[in-house]
């Protein structure tokens, strides 16, 4: 399944926030995007593992660590890999491998017309 390539209308989103993740995967599945949603950094290598490629989708709630070594995993088993990074405020830091920053807000807007701009490109 490594070569499985990037679904671009599927995301990998990852948070230990249930109440977040939930309300992100609504929003998300509502905009008409594949959502799978995971609580856990074991979880979701898991997923990559067996080829869940398209977006990786990383909550500011993330520990620093984690983010780091997920998008690291993310951009070593996947194909054409895009990290988006949810941070907690302009100034947060993300993982290297981040194609689109993306503030949190109670308005998910913004999230999914970054996602939409990045999925079209």
């Amino acid at each position: 399944l490594r070569g499985m390539g990037r679904d671009h209308n599927s995301i990998l989103a990852v948070s230990p926030d249930r109440g977040l993740a939930q309300f992100r995967h609504e929003a998300l599945v509502g905009a008409g995007f594949h959502v799978y949603s995971v609580y856990s950094e074991s979880s979701a290598r898991f997923e990559i593992s067996f080829g869940r490629c398209g977006v990786l989708l990383l909550c500011h709630t993330l520990k620093k660590d984690s983010r780091d070594d997920l998008a690291a995993y993310f951009h070593k088993w996947c194909p054409n890999p895009c990290v988006v990074s949810i941070l907690a405020h302009h100034s947060d830091t993300y993982p290297s491998q981040t194609s689109i920053c993306v503030v949190h807000s109670e308005d998910p807007g913004a999230l999914v017309q970054a996602l939409r701009n990045q999925m079209a490109a």
